[in-house]
């Protein structure tokens, strides 16, 4: 039989000059034959630039897997390796005929076939014998070698390879009749799976300018989306849209583009080749499922066909082997589907020959919900835009479906509408506990009652589970309006019914509490209740991890971290950190709430602990930067002082300023966040006079302390502060503040250190050296038991020098730090401006423009007064004239904010004047 070159490339999508008779040019290769060949397919492409002896391209018809391979081909040959394209074979195909073709094509690629005189019996073993005496090496590419009805073609190919080890085979494959399970296989194999061939959007706008189609920054995602990424159908939308107009309604347009071209698509080959397997009118009947099992496939095809269940798996099969069904792997049973965009190509095909297919996605909604199977009842129940099976199936099993079906839940929170969502208390809670849509109206719900006897009796009804949906509903939105007193109060009542209730049904109310007590766990931390905040989050991290919810795992465990973290307790918030970073995060949207507690906590361990500080917090930091996130914004005051913290430990004047900036900066946006009964209002006061004092700014830092009504409020403030006194010399004010400290609040030992390292320093300024130890071993002793060592740099290292060599504490964290090139946060002694009221009045007088005179005529003195007033005034401010003493008074906040304007009196009698 003669074969030419038009023989060997026909049917194959390979050119006819890329095979050649040439054994020293065997690889002419012809240019690319369309521009979807152009795109870069790195990860496939390294998988195929691997050369294992058996490389598999595993993918239904329309994936690209021929176009794939001869677009390797073209760039990747090697000038010694032999090229053997076998195209697909015919249904009606032997398995001796197939291997005969082969063999022809061997032969057409130059390699010369046995001697005539005693040739082998059959066309395989000749084969094998040709191959192992072949001195170069081949790269046989067999497309489709499934579709011959014979089991043992794939067990030949690896049997081939076995006896020639210059031989590498390529073959592409649809379904699972062949290598069914290659890890099994014991030569060296690769698989190339059907979702690597998918274009990624970035490969469909690589693609777009080829066409000389007009491309806006959002086409290529819509068409991905559209297409499934499947490469037949985003050539065939590609070119669908080529002409579309850049202007109008586009993308209706482009939309409607794309599915006539997936339409076409499905006319012109899907379809037919369903047809020609006799399995049509089984695709048009089973095509309403997502997911096909055997179980499912045979009531939806057997409405008026009774046909057993080991023919309708037959079916499901023989569609799998022709490349129109994909086989879903990892499934507990086996389990097929349609590529999404053919089955709503289907669908539309249904509506418009006037089917009710919205009737057909609830009836198997409500199958799947027979089967216990609520996330893929509620995807049915969104398409068939069926919203009161939507809000019912939420209402019931949303907690249910966090573990694995997370996103699936987002979407149905986000599309039903609100007439159906309001029915429910579960979508509301669902809706602003996962962040969905916070705007809900409850007030068609009763409140929750206030005393506990009433709370444990609502804990034994029927409404316990909507009591909890709409008291957690309220508890987050007075959390987000900044009322955070309110929001703790009703979180303690939503806790005692939470108890209540699990003790008399629990059933009713387990699936829901994880993420519920996730919730409450940040109501206390942006309030400041640190410990019912753990507790809280211990509760919903262990119910996570019984429900296998990894997110929420994760999420509890970065709140735990984080607020033993904020009061120093390292040890414990190492071990809650290295169990937040070991779960995984399954659900992207969450993941700025996921992180951003965890990466606070880890720059807050890491500046403690000193080790490797510096380099473990810019690391952690780097990624907080981006706060535009809602759920990350939350813990912005947290990120402030972790920054803030970081600046500090780095004792960089520009990183203390840079630092002071994002503060105030930050501050401008979070007003309605920060209110008299959040955490952050103490915790920024208290950082922002750190900040300044540490720039050396102690009239600034005193005017910020000033905006503070009662410092000792909070044990936040009250220590900078009470540092502020002691720093610019008042010793005695500093030591009244400590002792206004309230040891028997929250344990929070990185403050209580702080106080006594205050006292410690007072005392020593006050020539109290026995109070000064007794303070500062205190101090030493916490740092002992806490790992504690960035605290002494809030001291300098004079004092430190100082007390210890009266205490001789023997402090082993004392020991550490100082082993540690860290240098002291603050200056030991900071210079503050202070004016009399006289100097205040002329300083105001002076920055309205006044001279000397009439400022005399204002104040009823002499002008030499004036004058003398002045030469202080500008003494004190180092300035030289008018210009820089107001801008040093600006600068050390000495111009009270509205002054008064200069007061028009009339002159007093001459000899009242002085």
């Amino acid at each position: 039989m003669q074969i030419t070159s038009k023989d060997l490339t026909q049917g194959t999508g390979i050119d006819e000059g890329m095979l050649s008779n040439d054994d020293d040019n065997w690889a002419a290769i012809a240019p690319r034959r369309t521009p979807a060949e152009s795109v870069p397919r790195r990860v496939v492409m390294a998988k195929l630039d691997r050369r294992a002896a058996l490389t598999i391209v595993r993918a239904p018809s329309g994936y690209g897997k021929s176009s794939l391979i001869a677009s390797w081909l073209r760039t990747h040959l090697i000038s010694q390796q032999i090229l053997v394209w076998v195209p697909a074979p015919t249904a009606s195909s032997t398995i001796d005929e197939y291997w005969r073709t082969v063999l022809t094509r061997i032969h057409a690629a130059g390699i010369a076939l046995p001697d005539p005189g005693g040739p082998p019996a059959d066309p395989f073993s000749a084969i094998t014998a040709v191959l192992t005496a072949s001195h170069r090496p081949v790269l046989i590419v067999l497309i489709r070698p499934d579709l011959i009805p014979h089991p043992g073609v794939g067990d030949l190919i690896v049997e081939l390879l076995t006896h020639c080890h210059t031989l590498h085979v390529i073959v592409t494959v649809s379904g699972t009749s062949m290598f069914p399970e290659p890890y099994l296989l014991d030569i060296d194999h690769e698989v190339i799976r059907t979702r690597e061939l998918l274009f990624t959007a970035a490969d469909t706008a690589h693609l777009l300018p080829l066409t000389g189609a007009l491309s806006l920054p959002n086409d290529p995602a819509r068409i991905t989306a559209l297409t499934g990424g499947i490469p037949a159908l985003v050539r065939a939308a590609v070119a669908a849209v080529t002409n579309l107009p850049g202007v109008g309604d586009r993308a209706r347009l482009l939309d409607q583009c794309v599915d006539r071209a997936v339409d076409a698509y499905t006319a012109d080959h899907v379809l037919p080749t369903a047809d020609a397997l006799g399995q049509r009118d089984f695709v048009l009947r089973t095509a309403y499922a997502r997911a096909l099992t055997t179980g499912l496939a045979q009531p939806l095809y057997n409405s008026d066909i009774n046909e057993p269940a080991p023919r309708i798996r037959e079916r499901l099969v023989v569609l799998e082997s022709a490349g129109t069904l994909t086989r879903i792997e990892g499934e507990p049973e086996e389990t097929w589907e349609l590529p999404p965009p053919v089955r709503r190509s289907i669908l539309r095909l249904h509506t418009r020959a006037g089917r009710n297919v919205r009737q057909q996605l609830s009836s198997l909604a409500h199958h799947q919900l027979a089967n216990r199977r609520a996330a893929a009842a509620l995807d049915y129940a969104i398409e068939a835009q069926n919203w009161a099976l939507t809000a019912g199936i939420i209402d019931r099993h949303w907690a249910a479906m966090l573990a694995g079906d997370a996103h699936t839940l987002q979407t149905a929170l986000a599309n039903i509408p609100h007439e159906a969502a309001s029915q429910y208390p579960g979508v509301l809670a669902g809706r602003v506990m996962l962040g969905t849509n916070p705007a809900v109206d409850i007030e068609m719900y009763p409140p929750l009652p206030q005393s506990p006897r009433e709370l444990s009796a609502l804990a034994t009804t029927d409404v316990a589970k909507d009591a909890l949906d709409i008291g957690c509903v309220r508890s987050i939105i007075l959390r987000n309006a900044g009322e955070y007193d309110k929001s703790v109060a009703l979180t303690r009542r939503l806790s005692h019914l939470a108890r209540s209730a699990h003790e008399h049904d629990p059933d009713a109310v387990t699936a829901q509490l994880p993420l519920m007590r996730a919730h409450w766990a940040r109501n206390h931390q942006l309030r400041g209740t640190l410990t019912e905040s753990t507790a809280e989050a211990r509760a919903a991290y262990h119910g996570a991890l019984t429900q296998n919810v990894e997110f929420l795992a994760r999420t509890a465990a970065g709140t735990i971290a984080l607020n033993w973290a904020i009061v120093g307790e390292s040890v414990h918030a190492r071990h809650w950190s290295e169990l937040e970073r070991k779960h995984a995060n399954r659900d992207c949207r969450h993941e700025p709430l996921l992180r951003t507690a965890g990466l606070v906590a880890r720059t807050l361990i890491a500046l403690d602990s000193l080790t490797d500080a510096e380099a473990e917090a810019h690391t952690a930091l780097t990624d907080t930067a981006d706060l535009t996130d809602t759920d990350a914004e939350e813990l912005w005051a947290f990120v402030i002082y972790a920054h803030s913290r970081y600046a500090l430990t780095r004792a960089d004047t520009t990183a203390v300023f840079g630092a002071l900036s994002l503060l105030r900066r930050t501050l401008s946006t979070h007003t309605h966040h920060n209110t008299a009964t959040s955490m952050s209002l103490p915790l920024m006061h208290a950082t922002e006079i750190d900040l300044l004092l540490a720039l050396g700014e102690a009239n600034a830092a005193t005017a910020a302390a000033a905006d503070i009504i009662d410092p000792a409020t909070t044990p936040w403030t009250l220590v900078s502060v009470a540092r502020l006194h002691q720093r610019i010399g008042r010793n005695e004010a500093a030591l009244a503040l400590c002792h206004q400290y309230d040891c028997s609040a929250e344990s929070n030992p990185r403050l209580q250190m702080e106080v006594q390292l205050v006292e410690a320093v007072a005392h020593i300024a006050l020539r109290h050296p026995q109070l000064a130890a007794q303070a500062w071993s205190r101090a030493c002793s916490i740092a002992d038991q806490t790992g504690l060592l960035s605290v002494f740099s809030t001291i300098s290292t004079t004092d430190i020098d100082t007390v210890e060599e009266t205490a001789k504490t023997a402090s082993r964290a004392l020991s550490q730090f100082r082993a540690t090139p860290l240098a002291e946060w603050f200056p030991k002694n900071v210079h503050i401006v202070t004016l009399t009221e006289r100097e205040h009045t002329v300083l105001a007088l002076l920055a309205h423009g006044m001279a000397p005179a009439a400022i005399a005529d204002t104040l009823f003195v002499s002008v030499n007064t004036v004058k003398t007033q002045l030469r202080t005034l500008y003494r004190k401010l180092g300035a030289h004239n008018r210009k820089d003493a107001i801008s040093r008074a600006h600068a050390l906040k000495l111009l009270r904010p509205h002054a008064p304007e200069p007061p028009a009196a009339s002159a007093p009698p001459k000899e009242q004047r002085t």
